[in-house]
């Protein structure tokens, strides 16, 4: 009965000035207290409302690969009961808004965030142990590419090519993909693998390059160019200099590409990574918004939070979803001498979330206020921008 309450009074709140999950978590309090609920069922039930959309952010905002996001989650959460009535509640909420709203993608975050959460809270903090982690990446590779018949000289040097971060952040299967590409690539060479990934309702874009600065927002206008929509997105470079990134994308009706269209989109992405097709120029007649998508108006939110990562700033952009926003902002970050080491995509309707994991030219945080400032000044410019190329 917590649970239906919960799912019942969860948006009540709404349509009040005040936050929904604040005021719907009193109202909540006031309603179970009188229909004689138990004081912990109360507490149970008051939480979860105020709490409500709490998974849901996590899992599809931030990085859940990044033992501080965990860490984080599970103090919020406490208990391995609120955490399990807490999916229960997600899950319908977000099955709740209307048909194609939930997919596997969805499914996917939240099951590893859950995963992730419930061994912290069932074992301790030392469940995240990152050297631990990493061996047991690294042995996971090893046993993959044995399989797959590499002799043992080139796994040693493929597991050691990479730095920490790496071995954190992807599946085994797409680090053997990345091994496969990067076996025998010679410097100015482009090698880029798609694949559709069923469970995630995706389809993986794996590339292979020489690293340099901006690498990733090339690699977002080579996507937009062929109309792919970027859910996520993770880049590594190697100890020997290869930039390995790999974009989760979705096609126009949020579903993977068919197989079919995979080497039509492979020629046109490695066009223009070698400069045969430059994006801004060929942006220009792909900006325009549709004109039905041009009523909704969204301000737009930019938070700097140095907290919620041991090593990167994160950078929060709420806005208006558009063609080629993607492109621009991390274009913007470029100019501005700033290395995405990863990006987080959440689409709501007309309204997306892009966050950034980055750091400074020099692999550090953002620590000074007028940096952020500025910083923020033209990532609004370039929205801005952009909106008027596209008729918003």
């Amino acid at each position: 009965r917590v649970l239906y309450l919960a799912v019942l009074l969860h948006d009540i709140g709404k349509g009040r000035p005040e936050d929904h999950s604040i005021i719907g978590a009193q109202i909540a309090r006031r309603v179970t207290t009188r229909l004689g609920f138990s004081p912990d069922e109360v507490e149970t039930v008051e939480w979860l409302v105020r709490n409500h959309l709490l998974m849901s952010d996590v899992a599809q905002k931030r990085d859940i690969s990044d033992p501080r996001t965990i860490r984080d989650f599970a103090k919020a959460v406490k208990s391995r009961r609120r955490l399990d009535l807490l999916l229960v509640l997600t899950v319908c909420d977000i099955r709740g808004v209307g048909p194609g709203t939930w997919n596997n993608w969805k499914a996917v975050l939240l099951r590893q965030l859950y995963e992730q959460t419930a061994t912290v809270l069932d074992s301790g903090m030392e469940a995240l142990n990152r050297d631990q982690r990493l061996d047991d990446a690294k042995r996971s590779l090893r046993h993959y590419l044995a399989a797959q018949g590499w002799d043992s000289k080139s796994i040693r040097a493929e597991t050691s090519r990479h730095y920490a971060n790496y071995w954190q952040g992807l599946p085994t299967e797409t680090q053997a993909v990345f091994a496969r590409l990067l076996n025998g690539i010679s410097d100015n060479e482009i090698r880029i693998d798609l694949h559709p990934d069923a469970d995630r309702d995706a389809t993986r874009a794996a590339f292979v390059l020489a690293d340099h600065p901006g690498i990733f927002s090339r690699l977002a206008g080579a996507l937009a160019l062929v109309g792919a929509n970027v859910v996520d997105a993770r880049t590594y470079t190697s100890k020997d200099g290869y930039a390995t990134a790999v974009f989760w994308v979705q096609d126009a009706e949020g579903h993977p590409y068919d197989v079919e269209r995979l080497p039509r989109l492979t020629k046109m992405i490695d066009r223009t990574l070698k400069g045969e097709v430059v994006a801004r120029d060929a942006f220009a007649d792909k900006d325009q918004m549709k004109k039905r998508d041009r009523a909704f108006k969204f301000p737009t939110h930019i938070i700097f939070d140095n907290d919620g990562s041991e090593i990167y700033t994160i950078i929060e952009v709420d806005t208006r979803d558009r063609p080629g926003l993607l492109y621009d902002l991390t274009r913007t970050l470029a100019a501005n001498h700033i290395q995405i080491a990863s990006a987080v995509i959440a689409t709501y309707g007309a309204q997306v979330v892009d966050t950034f994991y980055v750091k400074d030219a020099f692999g550090l945080k953002l620590h000074q206020p007028a940096r952020r400032e500025a910083l923020e000044k033209k990532l609004r410019q370039a929205i801005r921008e952009g909106a008027e190329r596209a008729g918003a």
